[in-house]
């Protein structure tokens, strides 16, 4: 593979910051049960087993690196993947640690 020095200094912060956010387990626990699909603030509790300001924490951090969207329903707010560098670090995660195992 072939990389233009140029290309990678271009995204190398860019990199880094998706790199960070995702190695707090929480965070990358969210973003991984967002994956395809929306959560509610309390299924997102539930799942994580945090209480709700905590969760909160987390998902203001998600909200600042612009990596969730939202969406209200109510007073029911819901959450996104919003970024599509995650949604394939994501992707790329679960096929190598969420996938079963085929047995030969």
């Amino acid at each position: 593979m072939d990389i233009s020095i140029n290309a990678l200094d271009d995204h190398l912060d860019a990199a880094a910051h998706l790199m960070n956010m995702l190695s707090q387990p929480v965070r990358l626990k969210v973003l991984c049960h967002l994956l395809g699909s929306e959560k509610s603030v309390q299924v997102l509790t539930e799942i994580c087993g945090l209480s709700q300001p905590a969760m909160s924490h987390h998902l203001a951090k998600l909200r600042a690196a612009e990596l969730v969207k939202t969406r209200r329903d109510g007073q029911t707010i819901y959450y996104s993947v919003a970024s599509k560098e995650a949604e394939a670090v994501l992707s790329v995660l679960h096929k190598i640690y969420c996938a079963p195992t085929q047995i030969s």
